[in-house]
């Protein structure tokens, strides 16, 4: 895939652009101005040197002193640099004509050049006395004088346009700034909020109006975005509640009991760290729900976790798995003994009687039947099948005030 060129890049890229041509096209219309203003000056000037030099040599054509004529128009001739200085008369016979040496190398190329962008040549009559035509002087510049200026024009030419580009390069960089810096951050934090989730950051201001106007768009959307992120947390927190934990006590439920079976089975069997199962079950629950009523039942359902919560261990879950049943989970479990003194820790909470406000005061146990793993049981279905039947046992009996008993592979009952 091809690479997309930054922004950074185009802009800059655009202002060379601009610059070159600006320059180009400036420096040709330059060159044409230059051409023309060198030209009528170079001309103007030819013309009145061929008529100085015409009344210079006024009386040496007359008397056809060629000697005379020479020694005028040499100096004239090397002082103003002419490639053709002649003297013709009216018959046209060239009576005079000097020329430069032939010029070589970078020199003849420089001549070559001068002549054929400056046509400069001129020619005046030589005059007597009484105004007639004797003679005529021709001459034309050798273009020397043209490539001088011309590559005095050019050296400031490239004057020009190096600090032209460094100018450019200045502005450029500052409209990076202004303009590639606050999209940039943009872009970046855009990108940490896609990574992290962050909906809470916000775009700095930009000092352009437009990229500040974007800025302030940007923040308003990640406010609503961030709210509406809130929204769905919390919905999502009160469904996990809904689907992991009872909607009455708060407690784990059945689900996510045996979810956390599954856990302690799998670590159990990793680190050979022995867990433990409770199986609760309430004594003369009916008979608060037939007294009371419903509400009443409820609230001693709610004061029953909150005591199994207040008895086990941090680490313990409290699960109701259904009306009035409860389930709880001992891991670590070092040994036995640790399970029973918490049954009996719980037997002895539950015989303090529940304060059911206006319906009254009731008492209401727990048998509970005990299952450790592996002793009792090396899968999940085989633990809590002797837990239940435990606790059955133990219901029956109405055992629950006394000192748990380890059962043979049916586990143990209060």
């Amino acid at each position: 895939m091809t690479a997309r060129p930054t922004l950074a890049r185009v802009l800059r890229r655009g202002h060379w652009q601009v610059a070159s041509v600006t320059l180009l096209l400036f420096g040709l219309l330059l060159g044409l101005i230059g051409h023309a203003v060198l030209g009528s000056m170079q001309a103007r000037h030819l013309e009145l040197l061929a008529r100085a030099t015409g009344y210079s040599i006024e009386a040496a054509v007359m008397f056809r002193d060629l000697d005379a004529i020479r020694e005028v128009l040499q100096p004239i001739q090397r002082r103003e640099k002419l490639g053709l200085l002649r003297v013709v008369l009216p018959d046209g016979q060239v009576l005079v004509e000097l020329r430069p040496p032939a010029p070589t190398g970078l020199a003849a190329l420089q001549a070559g050049i001068g002549q054929t962008l400056m046509h400069d040549h001129a020619s005046a009559p030589v005059l007597d006395g009484n105004g007639r035509r004797i003679g005529e002087v021709q001459l034309s510049g050798e273009g020397s004088d043209f490539i001088e200026l011309l590559l005095w024009g050019l050296g400031a030419g490239l004057l020009c346009v190096t600090a032209t580009l460094g100018v450019a390069s200045l502005m450029t960089r500052r409209l990076e700034r202004s303009i590639v810096e606050p999209i940039d951050r943009l872009a970046a934090l855009t990108r940490s909020i896609r990574c992290e989730r962050a909906f809470d950051r916000r775009a700095p201001a930009a000092p352009i109006a437009e990229l500040h106007a974007l800025g302030e768009d940007f923040n308003a959307m990640l406010a609503e975005i961030d709210v509406h992120h809130r929204h769905l947390q919390q919905d999502r927190d009160s469904l996990s509640q809904r689907a992991w934990h009872d909607a009455l006590t708060g407690l784990a439920n059945r689900a996510s009991f045996q979810q956390r079976l599954e856990q302690a089975l799998l670590a159990s069997q990793q680190h050979g760290q022995p867990f433990g199962v409770l199986y609760l079950d309430a004594d003369g629950f009916k008979a608060v729900n037939d007294t009371a009523g419903h509400a009443a039942g409820d609230r001693l359902l709610v004061q029953m976790a909150e005591r199994l919560r207040a008895v086990v261990r941090e680490g313990d879950v409290v699960a109701r798995l259904g009306g009035d049943e409860f389930a709880v989970l001992l891991q670590p479990l070092r040994q036995v003994d640790d399970a029973r003194r918490i049954a009996r820790e719980i037997g002895r909470i539950m015989q303090v009687p529940f304060d059911l406000g206006e319906s009254g005061c009731f008492r209401c146990g727990l048998s509970a039947g005990i299952a450790t793993f592996p002793q009792d049981g090396d899968t999940i279905p085989a633990l809590l099948d002797t837990a239940d039947r435990a606790m059955y046992r133990a219901k029956q009996a109405g055992r629950q005030h006394r000192r748990p008993l380890r059962g043979s592979p049916e586990g143990a009952a209060t």
